[in-house]
């Protein structure tokens, strides 16, 4: 041991040592010095633990009851906040009936956990509780006393829960063990019972037995040694006088299947027959997997099984390769992934055929005769044992004596149609039956039958209503699906007013359009309309409408432009408009097109109403159709209109008052004004273009911005011709013309001729000579005019005749 010095050289009996570690042990000595030195140490003989003076602890805190039951109540509650400087040994639990005053200790030994369970309550009264700590020092002043608590029963309906491993059911293989596991809960504590098939499960010795739960709140089924019948739907039940809980698990035990059932022969023949049964009636838990046939020759006691198929997926197998005459056993075992389960055995089967020929058939009947076709009918025969596999038909002219045959194959059905028979021809036929011993006899011959086409009345018409009015019912109809073979001639058309039993007929004649008008009926009242239909052979069946009510319907009109023209229109001069819409209304409106600010053209406009569609049209537009166009619908309940506008583009018009402004024997100055139309789009220039007179290409074209050009490199004396068209972004507009202009300069009038000699003359004539002037004005002299004056008077008559030049310088002046 090592000890420190605490205190030295102090006269005194006694010494507080500080600065030590709590619930450390420490050894002492302390030992006397005078002058002349110590003594001997006085030694402790047992250490001192470091610790503080320990007293009874503090009262425990945060005292609860819970679960209260009528003999029990659980107790929780928190140590005490100081345990007296010493070790919490316990607790001590108290309790204190209402009305008593002494409080009585629950427990006989300290409970050294913070929870414990009040029992021997008495049922129906009333407790309060109480905790006090207990440590070396002693026991704790009582903590807090509870509310009084009720010792009776919570109330709480029952509940139940299947283990995890049973929500989807459980499957076990036979002689394992079933185990169900359940979790229960209720207040007070339910009864327990547990059903399979809704069947009570009540314990057997030793096989089966219902477990003792391995607490309260668990309830455990086992079945030791399972069998097939052991599955099922097993239901715990639990219950209390709050309510009922159920839970289920399906259990399946596996097994082996059970033997097919029904084993019977089809088509038994003497080297073959087909086996047929049905499945188990119980499949051991698990599908079928596979099917194995034996056969056995039973006139041999000796003769084990052979097996005919292992791989069988279906309950139907034919056997073959049997030997004529020998009498056979089959059996057939079911499979499952568990195994094969005992076998069904057959009766004893003698492989032979058992049936022949079939008998003759009736007497054929022959319908649907036409020009080369006729169906020939019969009704089937005794088999005699033998399934029918079709028929032979034979056919016969009357006048002959030769039958044959109409068909290739095997007809497997009552009837068969006898195609590309002679028209006019009489024919008979005769039916026989074949099986697998062969075919039979024929049947006796039909009735004679003439292939021509028959004509029947035709079927019935599809009539509906398509509108009333006040006055009249609109009927239209389709034709009948069936005409009879011949062509519909006509229809007729009936009516009757409901609550009468006659009807009336509409048309005096059969009409052939398949529409029309009932009139003469009464406002209000309700009729049926009926339709016939009329061919060569007479009047068919009717085919009749529900009963309608004569009314005229009221509804404004609408009108609704087609989405494609709603947002306008924009198209070339040349092309189409068309303005679709759609207008409904009753009365039927009236409809109008109108264009704004101007009138349609009727010539060009062409407006179609058709139903609840009209359409108004116009065929190679020109600049002036563009504007907006309006449909306006009206009837006796108003009146709507709808517009869009239509804008149609060209290239401009031709020009205006083309002409040469100046023109002399070099150049040509022609001036003129912009069109009229500028085709909906800006003029963007001119094209001025000329030709020599006497020839027919264009040439030399000009582009010009400016309404005039000045046209150079004329040949003096020559003539040209000149056009000029306006432009813009759509094209060249058409071109005005101007000419023939001839490049001299600028005309005038020629001088005068020289005086007139007299040549010749007689009692009543005189002829004149002269000579041309000497100037001719610029241009050829086209002829001369002639004056004469009578002696005595001043005025100058003129001798040509009417406009008539004289085209040389002579001319004879007769009648005078």
């Amino acid at each position: 041991r090592t000890y420190i010095p605490v205190m030295s050289g102090e006269n005194k009996l006694s010494w507080q040592v500080k600065d030590l570690i709590p619930n450390c042990e420490y050894y002492f000595r302390v030992k006397a010095v005078n002058k002349i030195g110590g003594g001997d140490y006085l030694e402790l003989r047992n250490p001192i633990i470091a610790e503080d003076p320990k007293q009874p602890p503090d009262p425990p805190v945060d005292l609860e009851v819970h679960n209260p039951t009528s003999k029990s109540v659980t107790l929780t509650w928190k140590p005490p906040l100081f345990d007296g400087g010493s070790k919490i040994m316990g607790y001590i639990i108290e309790k204190l009936a209402k009305g008593k005053e002494r409080w009585e200790r629950c427990n006989d030994y300290l409970v050294p956990l913070l929870t414990y369970p009040v029992k021997g309550l008495e049922e129906g009264k009333e407790y309060q509780f109480r905790v006090r700590a207990e440590n070396a020092a002693g026991i704790s002043e009582p903590s807090r006393i509870t509310p009084f608590v009720k010792a009776v029963d919570p109330i709480e309906a029952p509940k139940v829960f299947l283990a995890a491993n049973l929500q989807s059911g459980l499957e076990v293989k036979r002689g394992d063990e079933i185990i169900l596991e359940a979790h229960i809960s209720g207040s007070p504590y339910p009864s327990i019972t547990w059903l399979r098939n809704d069947e009570v499960v009540r314990p057997e010795d030793i096989k089966k037995r219902v477990t003792a739960p391995k607490k309260k709140g668990e309830s455990i089924l086992s079945i030791r040694d399972s069998i097939r019948a052991d599955h099922g739907t097993f239901t715990i039940k639990v219950e209390n006088d709050h309510g009922v809980a159920k839970a289920s698990c399906e259990v399946n035990v596996l097994d082996t299947p059970g033997p097919p059932v029904n084993f019977v022969f089809e088509d038994v023949r003497k080297n073959s027959v087909i086996c047929k049964w049905e499945p188990p009636l119980d499949d051991g838990g698990s599908e079928i997997l596979n099917y194995v046939l034996e056969k056995k020759d039973n006139t041999k006691a000796e003769m084990g099984w052979v097996t005919v198929s292992s791989t069988l997926r279906h309950c139907k197998f034919h056997v073959t390769k049997l030997i004529e005459g020998k009498e056979y056993l089959f059996r057939v075992f079911a499979e499952n992934r568990v195994g094969a389960g005992p076998p069904c055995v057959s009766k004893p089967m003698t492989a032979k055929d058992p049936f022949s020929p079939p008998d003759a058939p009736n007497k054929p009947d022959v319908e649907d005769v036409t020009n080369n076709s006729m169906l020939v009918k019969w009704n089937e025969p005794k088999d005699n044992g033998s399934p029918i596999i079709g028929y032979w038909i034979e056919k016969r002219e009357i006048n002959s004596t030769h039958w044959a045959r109409v068909n290739r194959n095997l007809v497997n059905a009552l009837e068969v149609k006898v195609e590309g028979l002679l028209e006019g021809l009489t024919y008979i036929f005769r039916v026989c039956a074949e099986n697998a011993a062969g075919p039979g006899k024929f049947s006796p011959p039909s009735d004679p039958k003439t292939a021509q086409d028959p004509i029947s009345p035709p079927g019935p018409p599809i009539p509906r209503v398509a509108d009333t009015s006040a006055t009249s019912i609109e009927l239209e109809w389709e034709p009948p699906a069936y005409n009879g073979g011949g062509d519909i001639t006509g229809y007729h058309v009936y009516k009757q007013l409901m609550g009468v039993n006659e009807w009336s007929r509409c048309t005096e004649k059969p009409i052939k359009v398949r529409q029309y008008t009932v009139t003469e009926v009464r406002e209000g009242a309700d009729y049926k309309l009926r339709v016939t239909a009329l061919n060569a052979a007479g009047e068919g069946p009717p085919g009749e409408t529900e009963p309608t009510t004569v009314a005229e319907p009221k509804e404004p009109p609408t009108v609704e432009l087609d989405v494609s023209v709603k947002a306008g229109i924009q198209i070339m001069a040349g092309q189409t408009i068309k303005i679709p819409a759609t207008v409904t209304g009753r009365p039927t409106p009236t409809i109008a097109w109108t264009v704004e600010d101007g009138e349609l053209d009727k010539d060009r406009v062409v407006i179609e109403n058709v139903g609840t569609k009209s359409e108004l049209t116009i065929k190679n537009a020109l600049r002036k159709d563009h504007g907006k166009y309006v449909i306006t619908a009206t009837n006796s309940s108003g009146s709507k209109s709808a517009g869009t506008r239509v804008e149609v583009f060209d290239v401009p018009g031709p020009v205006l008052d083309l002409k040469p402004v100046v023109t002399n024997r070099k150049m040509c100055l022609l001036n003129w004004s912009d069109p009229e139309d500028d085709g909906g789009s800006d003029i963007t220039g001119f094209i001025v273009e000329r030709k020599d007179a006497k020839m027919h290409t264009w040439r030399l074209a000009v582009d010009t911005d400016r309404s005039k050009c000045d046209i150079t490199g004329l040949l003096e004396g020559q003539e040209y011709k000149f056009r000029v068209s306006a432009k813009n972004k759509f094209g060249t507009g058409p071109p005005v013309e101007i000419g023939p202009i001839l490049a001299v300069d600028p005309l005038v009038v020629p001088g005068p001729p020289s005086c007139p000699e007299v040549k010749d003359k007689t009692k009543s004539s005189v002829a004149l000579a002269w000579k041309p002037p000497q100037k001719d004005g610029g241009s050829p002299i086209k002829g001369y005019i002639v004056e004469m004056q009578d002696e005595g008077t001043t005025d100058w008559k003129k001798v040509n005749e009417g406009d008539k030049l004289f085209p040389t310088c002579e001319c004879v002046i007769p009648n005078l």
